[in-house]
């Protein structure tokens, strides 16, 4: 059994999550940050007690999840609007699934699932703002610099959410060299995200999503 820990302001929100994942899998444990005293809440230390971090975003104005306790964590949010979140924050995290706030269970199980495995889910209104958000791609750049193929089998690897140590096992190479090629995919495409990358590699037809 994975175990998945709940970061929520609200303590109303910890509970309705926890019964939501309850109801639809019995495949994830439920944590709570506020309900486990014997574990020290430094960045990183859930690393090892947790498989997955699922955090509730509040609006504007509200108190804001404490994104260091989740470091190294595969990470699902749950979002009312991109105007809620630090994106670029969010994504220095790593891989992440983002979710609308009222996800129902299956969904929230779903993307749990796959941000375990290392591949990301996005819902498709998210994805609809963030396409919208990120339509500067094409303003700015409208040709793209072409990719060398090594750096689009790379490109293809990071979109699938792959580490670089990982892509390094998978193309036989080392890890400096998908950290190099990595680099130079984020100047040609004028990004400086994975995620980014991964949109603007689709929008200019090098890979598919």
């Amino acid at each position: 059994m994975k175990r998945v820990l709940i970061l929520s302001p609200s303590a109303i929100t910890q509970a309705g999550l926890s019964a939501l994942i309850a109801d639809e899998s019995d495949r994830w444990q439920v944590m709570n940050a506020a309900a486990q005293p014997t574990i020290s809440r430094e960045p990183g230390d859930w690393n090892s007690a947790a498989d997955c971090a699922l955090v509730s975003w509040p609006t504007m104005g509200d108190e804001q999840p404490d994104l260091d306790l989740v470091l190294g964590l595969p990470v699902v949010a749950l979002l009312n609007a991109w105007s809620d979140v630090d994106l670029p924050e969010l994504l220095q995290i790593g891989w992440v699934g983002l979710l609308p706030s009222q996800a129902s269970g299956a969904e929230i199980v779903a993307a749990l699932d796959a941000a375990a495995a290392g591949l990301m889910a996005i819902h498709p209104t998210l994805l609809d703002s963030l396409l919208t958000l990120n339509g500067s791609f094409q303003t700015k750049n409208p040709q793209s610099e072409a990719l060398t193929p090594r750096e689009v089998e790379v490109l293809a690897l990071l979109a699938e959410g792959l580490s670089n140590k990982a892509i390094a096992r998978r193309l036989h190479l080392s890890e400096h060299t998908i950290k190099y090629h990595t680099s130079a995919i984020f100047a040609k495409l004028n990004v400086s995200s994975r995620t980014e990358a991964a949109i603007a590699g689709a929008r200019a037809g090098f890979i598919l999503l």
